[in-house]
């Protein structure tokens, strides 16, 4: 292969130059640029107008001083450093030296201006309600004030806007001074737009000066235009980052459009202000909180049953044991809900139940744990008794006697029992075993009934109805709707959310109780106790989230702030509107809100009659908290009918659920993704430089790490001890644990499919998939939880190491003031509170802001994750929140804080010193008093760990993996080429086998941070691919940059591992996304279903691969493909790191099909699509050469790419004589692969077929054949294509050719030459060359020459043809044009007049 022919980087070809190396040097390189091209500027002028070649004395000088530029050129980084400092630096001197002299001109008029309305405000009658002018009792009229106000501040923006235009300016004149513009270039390159710059290396002197300032002009008026849009993008990141919800209430159209459809939909508050988001996340962390105690007590109690009953003896002796066990958690019961809720445990009654366990010989332990346990719950149902008492106010006095009354009243009846019936619901595969009653129960139930005077037929008609509905009805909720004013079981009525009856089955007492036995009632203290909790924990949460926020907002509204809360519509308007700029808001009464939220509609409402917010405020609310949006409705399928009901059910079923379920069997199913989140999970904790050893203490991490261990129960398989259950609610108050995002996304997707209870229904398989998915699924969030409780324990250990330095005081004393073993006390809303927990709660807000965290997911994504598209979105956007949250937490612990009389800080405020601007106008330097407080050290670290985990690690592995496997730049360039298209822009690292063979690890599958590298890695990728095609640095920059825009949405709009399946079979025709076919027309049906089959259920199975390669490796058992696999690696492959062997002869063949594909589709270009010419009808000249081009540059762009793969499969070491023999398989023949693998474009000619369609149907329409008239000019093409290498871009300078003076005239001889003079031209070209073969070298309108009158010529010699050249060069020729044609004519021109 000819060695001048490589497309692979030569730039970069056996590079040694380290990255940073580069880097640097681009810097410095780029900063030299800067007075170059000043310089040069001056000579390109002094060129212009003395005919000198000085600025090519001027760059030769600054080549031989610019030590930098050789190395800065010889990696990506570098050229784009040395370029963007080039850019930046005079751009941003110009821009701000430009604003600082349109600030300083407008000013004074500005000054003035102000002066005049000021005083227009301070003396004008119109502005006082009451008193004299300069009274100082004087009353303000606030409409008229506002109004002066009003044009004070437009007088102000209009002077922004006038600066700005004036800076804008600047910056492009400070950009005219790049030196390098032919090698950024501009946008008009990547369009042939009129700022495409002229490169033409044949001019010289005052010509050439003239082409480098136009191509100054150019590059600098872009700047023009970009710099508004620059400017724009930054303004609203900025407006996102300062101002936040503050948006939503500007003044602004565009500043309301970002919040509504960026900062909302994708922020953690969402519509909700910050202060009622964080009462959110308090109140359903005190639910879990809850929710948890409720389940550990519950096992408690059940452990000292079991105790007192062991399952062995039951299953020894049934009759008697098991009748004693039931009879026993009966009256258990019965004493639980003895009694009122916030009631003690009468123990005198349990003694009496508990002695007649002595006889047994009970151990006392068991007994001990039972009589604690239940007193426990009696206090914690008391303790939500009292926070519910305390904060459901603002309700009739009536309603608040019910309430309370209703809440006094025993448990039974609502919350304390549950029903056999309901334990069996219907489904797919257990349609046999509905529940039934017993004879004997059946007709005790209908006798009671008859007592009531019905009779037999009507007594058994009735009850065999409510058994229906029953059987029929979903199970009762986890939280009742139950109202507090007069619905109890004991009111007359059997709720139909209780059992299924319908409103009208009144009954009486003894029909109610025979009824519960009829459904098989269940008396189990552990089951009324945990529903009691839930149902408790949900209303006095709930409202003491109410109070908590209407306190919230009376102090803010009080300190001068909006609010969100306000008395009517008016206040609202005045709040939010007060320069009256008519902002439209649509205000909801808060009334309405709550009585669409379960948990708040039956509560007396604590807002007055007409409290009002935003419709904004009430949505957020009602999404908090569990109100279906219209996607949630249609999945759900409630209350929808018809073929609404039958879509929704297959959505449901036949999406959304099997999504749900492939996901939960990639993840919770499969031991090395356990492993690969754990990893993930150590590197929130890198990230944020608690990184042992390195950045941190290792005995303190080890400490954390130990806690976090024991407080998850990562390690245990039972209930943890007592101290590390109580630490564990407290991480659940504080929102740390059970967020792991993952597992959030998929229970929400089974929670609203109903855990696909369409499909499934209840039976033994669901249930033990459910009870494996529950262990492994705790174990996936106990990984998480370690973690986060490590960073929580460490944060928590910096604030105070901080706090106590401020404090003058050593860690000892101040952690003994600190008191942290006492038990904080509780609020009115129930929180724990204290000096203590309110570090604690500093250092769980650290860690939320910090690690992903499923409670800050926006609601867009959470609504998204409905979709049959993406997998796991939650964890991508909460990668990007906390990433970005990482950074801005280390500069804030930086950061040093202004005190009093300082009016600001002049330039960074993160330096070991600072310089501070005083109110007198001195400066002072002082130590930055971050370093004194005690958080500069903490920052550092966290800036670090940022950086080690997110670029450091990836670099170091790959470029100590480079070195020790002695890889070249051009092996990893051509390792890309064949990796799976997902990770071509992920961080390979490369392995050399002991056989010498190269693999690769894809790093960024195992790192967690990588969504966040990977854009810039994609960029510069882009950049220097581009450049191997010969791109300007734009070019393969924007390139780059909408890839990495396409790399950042590939997790939220990608196919989800269902959906691809599905894909796969129904869309793409049984193709797999990457090619490989998994059936053909011709399979037989049979065939066909199993492969379908076995395809779809791989997709919902967990990964059994890894377990698969090392048992062959370690049995040595060949795999497919013949191969013995290596043990070590396979093992490697359980943390996401097994080296992965590429084939390049195996990947050729996808390569050559996509190939051969291309090649259609490039000649498809000249006879058929959208512009083809055998569509029918008429067809020009110009048509054809136009297209004959268009065809053959994408042609040239296809031949280029399969050049590229052949050069990178050599690389990698495959032989020529292979290769061709792969492509000889796919019916390439030799003399094409000849071409190919020596980057020789073979151009496209049209076919006598082709030619005789033309004939056709020009014959047809009764058209001459214009195809004919084209031959000459195709021709000379066809040649010039053929001295094209595709390893460059599809150009060429060539003028030779014919060129048609008249495209209007219908001439049968005219295209046909032109067609076949352009083929001519194309033939030969260098794949490894540009195409630039451009449609007006063979087709010009007839010129419009005016010129002087020329003195009297001798007749012009027509010349000959140019005889073309490789490598797009001409043999030089004898010009036939007189002194005053050259001057005079433009170029086209001149070829015009030598040819006629």
């Amino acid at each position: 292969m000819a060695e001048d022919n490589r497309s692979l980087n030569s730039a970069e070809e056996n590079n040694e130059t380290s990255w940073y190396k580069s880097f640097g040097a681009g810097l410095a390189s780029g900063i030299i640029k800067i007075p170059e091209g000043i310089v040069s500027l001056g000579a390109e002028l002094v060129d212009l107008g003395a005919d000198s070649d000085t600025a090519s004395d001027v760059e030769e000088f600054f080549d031989k001083i610019n030590i930098f530029e050789e190395t800065a050129e010889e990696r990506t980084i570098g050229k784009l450093t040395q370029s963007l400092m080039q850019i930046a630096v005079p751009g941003g001197i110009g821009f701000k030296a430009a604003n600082a002299a349109a600030r300083k001109l407008t000013t004074k008029a500005l000054r003035a201006k102000r002066k005049n309305l000021y005083a227009e405000v301070g003396k004008g009658k119109k502005f006082y309600k009451t008193g004299k002018v300069g009274d100082i009792s004087k009353t303000y009229n606030p409409n008229a004030l506002r109004t002066g106000l009003g044009k004070v501040n437009d007088l102000n923006k209009l002077s922004k806007y006038k600066r700005f235009g004036a800076a804008v300016t600047g910056g492009a004149l400070g950009e005219t001074l790049v030196v390098d513009n032919d090698e950024i270039g501009t946008f008009g390159d990547m369009f042939e737009g009129p700022t495409e710059l002229d490169r033409d290396p044949n001019l010289s002197g005052d010509t050439d000066a003239a082409r480098k300032l136009m191509n100054r002009f150019k590059f600098g008026t872009e700047s023009l235009l970009v710099t508004p849009f620059a400017y724009g993008v930054g303004s609203t990141v900025k407006a996102l980052a300062k101002r936040g919800k503050d948006l939503a209430y500007s003044s602004s159209k565009f500043e309301r459009f970002i919040n509504k459809y960026i900062r909302a939909p994708f922020s953690p508050e969402g519509d909700l202000p910050t202060e009622v988001f964080r009462s959110e996340v308090v109140k359903k962390g005190l639910k879990a909180k809850d929710a948890a105690r409720a389940e550990q007590l519950v096992s408690n109690i059940t452990k000292a049953i079991d105790g007192i009953y062991p399952t062995a003896q039951e299953v020894a002796d049934k009759t008697v044991k098991a009748a004693n066990k039931t009879k026993f958690i009966k009256d258990i019961n019965e004493v639980l809900l003895e009694g009122d809720v916030g009631s003690v445990l009468n123990k005198q009654k349990l003694d009496v139940i508990l002695k007649n366990l002595d006889a047994k010989n009970i151990k006392p332990k068991f007994k001990k744990d039972l009589v604690k346990n239940l007193s426990a719950a009696k206090g914690e149902l008391n303790n939500l008794l009292g926070i519910l008492q305390k904060n459901n106010k603002g309700g009739a006095k009536k309603a608040q006697t019910e309430l309370k009354g209703l809440l006094s009243d025993r448990l039974e009846g609502y919350v304390g029992n549950t029903f056999e019936i309901f334990k069996t619901k219907s489904g797919m595969f257990n349609f046999f075993r509905r529940y039934q009653p017993t004879d004997e129960v059946y007709e005790k139930t209908v006798a009671t009934f008859m007592k009531s005077g019905r009779t037999l037929n009507e007594s058994r008609t009735l009850i065999d109805n409510i058994i229906n509905q029953a059987q029929n009805a979903k199970p009762p909720k986890k939280l009742p709707d139950f109202e507090y004013t007069g619905k109890t079981m004991e009111s007359g009525k059997l709720k139909k959310e209780i059992i299924g009856l319908s409103e009208d089955a009144t009954t009486n007492k003894a029909e109610k109780t025979a009824l519960r036995e009829l459904f098989g009632e269940v008396k189990d203290p552990r089951f009324t106790l945990h529903t009691a909790m839930t149902n408790l924990s949900g209303a006095a949460r709930t409202s003491a989230y109410l109070a908590d926020i209407i306190q919230k907002n009376a102090q803010i509204q009080k300190a001068g702030g909006k609010g969100f809360f306000w008395n009517s519509k008016e206040a609202a308007e005045t709040a939010i509107d007060p320069l009256k700029k008519k902002i439209d808001f649509e205000y909801v009464n808060m009334k309405d809100v709550l009585g669409e939220i379960d948990a708040t509609k039956n509560l007396s409402s604590p807002f007055s009659k007409n409290v009002v917010t935003t419709k904004e405020i009430a949505e957020g609310i009602k999404h908090a908290n569990d109100v279906m949006t219209n996607m949630q409705g249609f999945v759900r399928g409630d209350n929808l009918t018809g073929a609404a009901a039958v879509a929704s059910w297959f959505y449901r079923n036949l999406l959304l659920f099997p999504k749900g379920v492939s996901q939960m069997a990639k993840t919770i199913f499969s031991i090395p993704t356990h492993i690969r989140n754990f990893m993930s999970a150590g590197a929130f904790s890198a990230a944020n430089g608690i990184i042992p050893f390195f950045l941190e203490n290792p005995k303190l991490v080890k400490e954390a790490f130990q806690r976090g261990i024991n407080v998850s129960g990562l390690l245990k398989l039972g209930a943890n001890t007592p101290t590390n259950q109580r630490t564990y609610r407290d991480m659940l108050e504080l929102g740390l644990t059970n967020t792991q995002v993952q597992v959030a996304d998929m229970a929400d997707i089974f929670k609203v499919t109903n855990g696909g209870a369409g499909m499934l229904g209840d039976n033994p398989l669901s249930r033990m998939l459910k009870k494996l998915k529950n262990i492994t699924q705790n174990k996936y969030v106990q990984e998480d939880d370690t973690f986060k409780i490590t960073n929580y324990v460490v944060e928590l250990d910096r604030i105070i190491k901080a706090r106590a330095k401020q404090a003058g005081k050593s860690v000892d004393e101040f952690n003994k003031e600190m008191k942290w073993d006492e038990i904080p006390k509780l609020n009115e809303f129930g929180e724990q509170t204290g000096a203590a927990w309110a570090l604690k709660k500093e250092a769980a807000r650290i860690v939320q802001d910090t690690v992903p965290n499923y409670a800050f997911v926006g609601e867009a994504v959470k609504t998204a994750r409905l979709l049959p598209i993406g997998n796991f979105m939650s964890f991508p956007s909460e990668i990007i929140r906390t990433s970005t949250n990482i950074a801005r937490q280390g500069i804030k612990e930086m950061s040093h804080i202004k005190g009093e009389g300082v009016r600001k800080i002049v330039g960074s405020n993160m330096g070991l010193t600072v310089t501070e601007l005083l109110e007198d106008g001195t400066t002072r330097v002082v130590k930055n008093n971050a370093i004194t407080n005690g958080t500069y050290g903490t920052g550092f670290k966290r800036m670090i760990g940022m950086a080690t985990t997110l670029t450091g690690v990836p670099i170091a592995v790959t470029e100590g993996a480079m070195a020790l496997y002695d890889v070249t730049e051009d092996e990893i360039d051509a390792l890309r080429k064949f990796v799976p298209d997902w990770s071509k822009n992920s961080t390979l690292v490369p392995v050399r086998m002991d056989d010498g063979e190269l693999r690769y690890i894809d790093f960024s599958h195992s790192n967690a941070y990588d969504l966040m590298a990977r854009p810039f890695r994609t960029i510069m990728n882009g950049i220097q691919e581009g450049e191997q095609d010969g791109d300007t640095l734009l070019e393969g920059f924007a390139n780059g940059a909408m890839q990495a825009s396409g790399e950042i949405m590939n997790p939220f709009i990608s196919e989800s591992i269902w959906t691809k399946a599905m894909a796969d079979l129904y869309v793409r025709g049984g193709r797999s996304e990457d090619g490989r076919q998994l059936y053909t027309d011709q399979t037989p049906l049979g065939d066909k279903m199993s492969i379908q089959f076995m395809h779809l259920g791989k997709a919902l199975m967990p990964n059994a691969k890894p377990f698969t390669r090392i048992a062959q490796a370690a049995l040595e058992i060949p795999d497919t493909r013949g191969e013995v696999g290596n043990i070590s690696a396979e093992m490697a492959g359980f943390m996401g790191l097994r080296p992965i062997k590429v084939d390049p002869l195996q990947s050729m063949t996808y390569k050559i099909a996509e190939y051969q594909r291309g090649v259609r589709n490039a000649r498809r270009e000249f006879t058929g699509g959208f512009f083809g010419l055998l569509k029918g009808g008429p067809v020009s000249e110009q048509d054809i050469i136009e297209r004959y081009i268009a065809s053959n540059q994408a042609r040239f762009e296809v031949q280029k790419e399969m050049f590229k793969n052949i050069d990178a499969a050599e690389i990698l070491g495959e032989s020529t004589s292979d290769l061709r023999t792969v492509f000889k398989e796919r019916q390439i023949s030799n003399k094409n692969f000849n071409y190919l693998q020596r980057g020789q474009f073979e151009p496209y000619y049209p076919s006598l077929d082709i030619r005789k369609k033309f004939r056709d149907i020009a014959s047809g329409i009764g058209e001459p054949d214009n195809f004919l008239a084209a031959t000459d000019e195709l021709r000379d093409l066809k040649e010039i294509f053929k001295d094209l290498n595709v390893g460059n871009r599809f150009q060429t300078f060539a003028t030779g050719g014919s060129v048609l003076p008249n495209m209007g005239e219908d001439n049968l001889e005219k295209v046909m030459p032109v067609i076949t003079q352009i083929k001519d031209d194309m033939l030969g070209l260098d794949l490894d060359d540009e195409f630039d073969i451009q449609v007006t070298d063979y087709i010009t309108p007839p010129p419009q020459i005016v010129t002087p009158p020329l003195p009297s010529q001798p007749m012009p010699m027509v010349p000959q043809k140019p005889q073309m050249v490789a490598n797009n060069t001409q043999q030089p020729k004898t010009s036939t044009l007189t002194r005053t044609e050259e001057a005079l004519l433009s170029p086209m021109e001149k070829v015009i007049a030598e040819k006629t």
